[in-house]
């Protein structure tokens, strides 16, 4: 019940009491207190009591009322402070909240290093926690949202999956950003500067490639190297290529000389091919089978002699087998003895 009604409904009964009384009898009583004698009608004697009781329950309904009205505010405080801690594990990026009631305390502090992934739709939530739903379905489809509109540019951490995720969508719709991740590459997380890498040498040149040539990768390299073809050169050039391997000599093995040797071979003429790679075997010991490769692919079967002289007979065995059967029978291929795939294995 409310106070205000209560104190109404109190008086009004206490009236009737009262009147009633008084019709009833409307004489006085006298009692002597302290020797001092006191006079009042029989009425006011009787609803005396009842203001007494009014008085005190209005006491009791207000403590009570008061401590309820607290308890209330820290349900409601603590009802932000889940709403908030969802909203931010949702997103993940859990942060440390204050819950005063035990009860909560003891599970929602769970969310304070917690991640939470929602499957399906979910209804009866609050406008926050929506758009933070809303704000991760688009991102996960692929969508690119500005951060900085949201005001969570500067919130969330650059190793956020959702971050990192939203940084990926953005450089397969914005060709722009992807050279700007090169260019910046200290302030990118790892994933996407390799994402943005990958996706350059797909479709850049050599001659805009060059200017990373200092952040590019073997696989970035490659990528972009296979694109070449007899139409299309993309502006490659031998000082070009060397920059390249000068800068990726430390990671490249036999096998990716090997490719690069035969994606050259669509690019130069046999001479001038064979001439490259007869710099690179003096150069780069991993090299040395590209060149042996390339001499019985041009069919420079002397020369092949010439050079395996040159080496210790332990050495290019299986090139060694080719070569003899070369002499006896010119149609054998370097494929008839072995897997292209296995020639860094002879």
């Amino acid at each position: 019940m409310r106070l205000g009604l209560y104190i109404i409904a109190s008086i009004v009964l206490m009236s009737i009491v009262g009147i009633f009384v008084y019709t009833i009898n409307p004489g006085n009583y006298t009692i002597e207190e302290f020797k001092i004698p006191v006079t009042i009608p029989i009425a006011v004697w009787v609803v005396a009591p009842m203001i007494i009781l009014m008085l005190a329950s209005v006491v009791h309904m207000i403590f009570y009322s008061t401590r309820n009205f607290f308890k209330f505010k820290k349900w409601e405080k603590d009802t932000l402070s889940l709403d908030d801690a969802l909203y931010w594990s949702l997103l993940h990026e859990p942060k440390a909240h204050k819950f005063n009631l035990p009860l909560l305390k003891q599970t929602a502090s769970l969310l304070s290093v917690a991640s939470v992934k929602v499957d399906g739709a979910v209804d009866d939530i609050s406008d926050k926690l929506r758009g933070a739903l809303t704000l991760v379905s688009e991102i996960e489809r692929g969508e690119y949202v500005d951060l900085k509109a949201k005001k969570l540019a500067n919130v969330l951490s650059s190793t956020n999956p959702f971050v990192i995720q939203n940084l990926m969508n953005r450089l397969e719709k914005d060709e722009n950003f992807t050279e700007e991740v090169l260019q910046h590459n200290d302030t990118y997380d790892k994933q996407i500067f390799n994402k943005a890498l990958s996706l350059f040498a797909q479709k850049a040149n050599f001659i805009k490639a060059k200017k990373y040539v200092n952040i590019f990768d073997k696989e970035s390299f490659l990528t972009l190297l296979t694109r070449v073809t007899k139409d299309d050169n993309l502006e490659l050039t031998k000082e070009t290529l060397d920059e390249f391997i000068t800068q990726l000599e430390p990671t490249l093995e036999c096998g990716d000389y090997l490719r690069i040797s035969t994606i050259m071979m669509k690019h130069l003429s046999p001479d001038d091919n064979l001439k490259l790679w007869r710099e690179y075997e003096k150069k780069y010991s991993k090299a040395e089978i590209a060149y042996l490769y390339l001499l019985f692919e041009y069919e420079m079967i002397d020369k092949a002699g010439e050079y395996l002289d040159e080496h210790n007979e332990d050495e290019f065995k299986r090139f060694r087998a080719l070569y003899d059967l070369k002499k006896e029978h010119k149609k054998y291929k370097i494929t008839d003895l072995m897997n292209i795939r296995h020639i860094c294995d002879a």
